[in-house]
């Protein structure tokens, strides 16, 4: 086990102290559909990252030479926590934006959703492998990926990324963390990707132009 590894069954460790806690006070007071609705988020939720911190992420075998992130990850991972803070707090307390009509149902297309957003997450991250970084970065011998979930479209991540900013707030039966999502956080991800498109197309010039012009950004055959 790698520094990492440990790093991160220690981050797990204290999520689940946390959970543990949340789940206990929900238990007492929380109708039990919620409680359950919570429960199964946070189980999916903790799943997806033992699989993808264990399982399906590479460490890089090279170093950073480039770096051109222009807090473009901040401004993605800020917007998204308010969002899932609005979520969480509108489906357990305040209900402002709830609509118990479209329940269970918007709940279980949320979930179905999420978990089509991990799958095409595992797959570009299967595809991209080694070269993968969570800022907008460039690696000693980078190398473009075209293949496998990079054949159609440029930034199958950031799909599977959106269509898991749609599916938190139908999980969570949250219409205002739907707008959040579409005002700050959808945004902030197509930011992300237009800076990286830079970055890109500076680093491997006329083969990133080739492969512009045969493939959609993020979405199959539209854009």
């Amino acid at each position: 086990m790698n520094t990492r590894q440990r790093n991160v069954l220690i981050r797990m460790g204290g999520a689940l102290l946390i959970f543990a806690y949340v789940g206990y006070i929900g238990w007492k007071n929380l109708p039990r559909f919620d409680f359950g609705v919570m429960a199964a988020f946070f189980a999916l939720y903790l799943i997806w990252q033992v699989v993808f911190e264990f399982w399906i992420y590479q460490d890089p075998e090279d170093y950073v030479t480039q770096d051109n992130d222009k807090k473009s990850y901040l401004y993605l991972q800020l917007s998204f926590m308010i969002a899932l803070l609005f979520a969480a707090i509108d489906f357990l307390e305040i209900h402002y934006t709830r609509n118990f009509d479209w329940e269970p149902t918007v709940i279980y297309a949320g979930f179905g959703l999420f978990i089509i957003s991990c799958a095409v997450r595992w797959w570009g991250f299967n595809s991209i492998g080694k070269f993968f970084n969570p800022r907008v970065s460039i690696y000693e011998n980078h190398k473009l990926i075209t293949t496998g979930a990079y054949r159609k479209i440029r930034h199958p991540l950031y799909l599977g990324s959106l269509i898991s900013f749609i599916a938190i707030p139908m999980v969570l039966n949250s219409w205002g963390a739907m707008l959040i999502m579409l005002l700050t956080t959808i945004p902030a991800l197509i930011y992300r990707i237009n800076i990286e498109e830079e970055l890109l197309l500076s680093h491997f010039g006329d083969a990133y132009l080739d492969y512009m012009q045969k493939t959609k950004k993020i979405i199959p055959w539209v854009w």
